[in-house]
């Protein structure tokens, strides 16, 4: 952990699981920078590449595939491969969203009054890991489709919102 009040991070962008998008890996317009946030506890420092997964409240599904360096709240995991080889940080951001990972966090997290999973039971979930070549072409292959999702909801937002113009104008 850092301490976020070091000048070395005011600038840095503060991620919690308040500014992730629930279900969906997608961050919500409301981050701020460790300066403007005010923060005085320890964070997690990540970087580009890194996952951000909210450990409060599993059954939300919080989660992120960092394009940017910044500081999480101690209320995430940041998670690394420690090995690209091996495993590949898009596999693990995919994995996080499958119905199986979503069954294990809900089931191992409802034993306290505050839905939590540890980070020892977050270790040992098991998955069946295919060799780096497949993983690749797994994570490739839903990113396009998840770019396309993203593209078709901005259309239709942008379509919506000529609509709502018209709609307007023809009726004024």
């Amino acid at each position: 952990m850092v301490d976020p009040r070091d000048v070395e991070f005011s600038e840095l962008p503060h991620v919690g699981p308040g500014n992730i998008e629930a279900f969906s890996g997608q961050l919500l317009d409301n981050v701020n920078t460790v300066e403007k946030d005010h923060l005085i506890s320890g964070k997690f420092h990540f970087y580009k590449g890194n996952i951000i997964y909210g450990k409060i409240n599993p059954q939300l599904a919080k989660y992120i595939w960092a394009d940017f360096e910044g500081l999480s709240s101690a209320d995430t995991y940041v998670l690394t491969t420690k090995s690209a080889n091996i495993l590949n940080q898009g596999f693990i951001f995919y994995l996080l969203q499958t119905r199986n990972f979503y069954k294990y966090s809900v089931s191992v997290s409802m034993r306290t009054g505050m839905p939590k999973i540890n980070r020892s039971e977050l270790d040992a979930y098991s998955f069946l890991c295919p060799q780096s070549p497949e993983q690749i072409k797994i994570v490739q292959t839903i990113k396009i489709l998840d770019d396309l999702i993203a593209a078709n909801e901005y259309n239709l937002k942008n379509a919506l919102n000529i609509r709502g113009r018209l709609n307007l104008h023809l009726l004024t």
